[in-house]
């Protein structure tokens, strides 16, 4: 069994309040009880009684953290402007409403292993949950045009702004990343201006349903400038965007987490990110 991270300040603050809570509730039992502190701890000097609440309530403290911290890794919840948010491990095709598809700026749907890669989620959808390829491809043309978002054409195809959502049944396609050479790539800027736009658009599309959203910039994904991205800056990137974009969504958003992303993110400490 992974041994649970020491190093999560918001947990042991949670854990030490409610041991403390714990040991008010304790004490408010022996005075309705007018049961005396005496006949627990005996005939004890003042020292050895004070070493006992101690290592009491540091008992107490460390079952509450273990308790906490394992329950975390099932998922966390928290309300960001109201909005709430659930941080889980699953499998994003699964959700019970939007699933948001990370494509590039060109919204290619060939899947080779170069320019789509089959083992990324926008292989496994359009592999696996696109019935009619065509269908698909004319979604993304006929498209309504967004004046705020305006693509434009670049050695003959149609570039999208990075963050502009297409929808498709219960899917909203995301232009993710820039794609030069075979490879989807974007800076840190990109990526944080691409995700408050993202908001944007899911506030204007969702149509008051649940959101399902992967952590974006998780997979394959290159930023520039920045080779070891860690999973944990890109969940918290997320959510600050989120607080930062100033929409109004009414339903809440689930962002899902991969087996090997759970287990390398603190996920506890994000209930810190209002």
């Amino acid at each position: 069994m992974k041994l649970p991270r020491l190093n999560s300040p918001n947990l042991w603050r949670d854990s030490i309040t409610t041991g403390l809570a714990i040991l008010a509730v304790f004490e408010t039992a022996l005075a309705i009880s007018a049961i005396s502190l005496d006949c627990v701890w005996g005939d004890y000097n003042w020292i050895i009684k004070l070493l006992l609440v101690l290592g009491l309530f540091f008992l107490i403290v460390v079952i509450v953290f273990l308790a906490k911290y394992y329950n975390a890794k099932r998922g966390v919840s928290l309300k960001i402007r109201g909005i709430k948010v659930n941080i889980r491990q699953g499998d994003i095709f699964k959700g019970a409403g939007w699933k948001v598809i990370a494509f590039n700026e060109f919204f290619d749907t060939t899947v080779d292993d170069i320019v789509i890669a089959h083992n990324t989620i926008n292989g496994v959808f359009i592999d696996y949950h696109v019935e009619d390829l065509d269908d698909l491809k004319n979604a993304i043309t006929n498209a309504p045009d967004n004046p705020k978002l305006k693509k434009r054409t670049r050695d003959g195809k149609i570039v999208y702004p990075l963050g502009r959502i297409i929808t498709y049944k219960s899917y909203m396609l995301l232009a993710f990343t820039h794609f030069d050479n075979n490879e989807a790539h974007l800076s840190q800027r990109d990526y944080e201006d691409c995700l408050r736009i993202m908001w944007t658009e899911i506030s204007r599309t969702y149509a008051n349903k649940p959101i399902f959203i992967p952590l974006l910039g998780g997979g394959i994904t290159r930023f520039d400038g920045t080779p070891n991205k860690s999973k944990s800056d890109l969940l918290k990137c997320m959510l600050c965007t989120l607080r930062t974009s100033l929409v109004n969504i009414n339903q809440p958003i689930t962002i899902l987490l991969t087996e090997e992303a759970i287990e390398e993110i603190n996920i506890y400490e994000m209930k810190g990110v209002k």
